[in-house]
């Protein structure tokens, strides 16, 4: 009797796999951090891990480690829920100010016939 066995072998091997993932991750990290606003954020992480590792230092030494702790957590929170505020108030400035333009631009075109006929004119290219 004739006996067949069939095993199935890995043709790269798991380090070269994990090694040229790492490699591909590492490139398009660093497209993305080409940018202006990729090295903002790289000096920002910098900047505040570094402020993080000296917050600790200072906590580990002082006798009111704690409370300085809980002063250096309430901070950052509010630091924090300031920046989300932020990006939201950012917004809705943005929504004001383009229905002002949207309301003056109305209102400049109930008197001129000419502004009306572009607003009609970009309305039916729209639809």
């Amino acid at each position: 009797m004739t006996a067949f066995i069939h095993l199935d072998y890995n043709v790269v091997h798991p380090g070269v796999a994990r090694a040229e993932r790492a490699y591909s991750v590492g490139k398009s990290l660093m497209k993305r951090l080409q940018g202006e606003g990729g090295l903002a954020t790289l000096l920002l992480t910098v900047a505040g891990l570094s402020l993080l590792a000296s917050i600790y230092e200072i906590i580990e030494t002082s006798p009111e480690g704690q409370l300085l702790a809980a002063w250096v957590v309430f901070w950052i929170a509010g630091t924090a829920l300031i920046l989300g505020t932020r990006k939201y108030v950012g917004r809705m400035v943005q929504a004001w100010k383009r229905a002002d333009q949207d309301a003056r631009m109305w209102e400049l075109a109930q008197s001129d016939s000419r502004v009306m006929a572009d607003l009609r004119c970009a309305r039916s290219r729209a639809e």
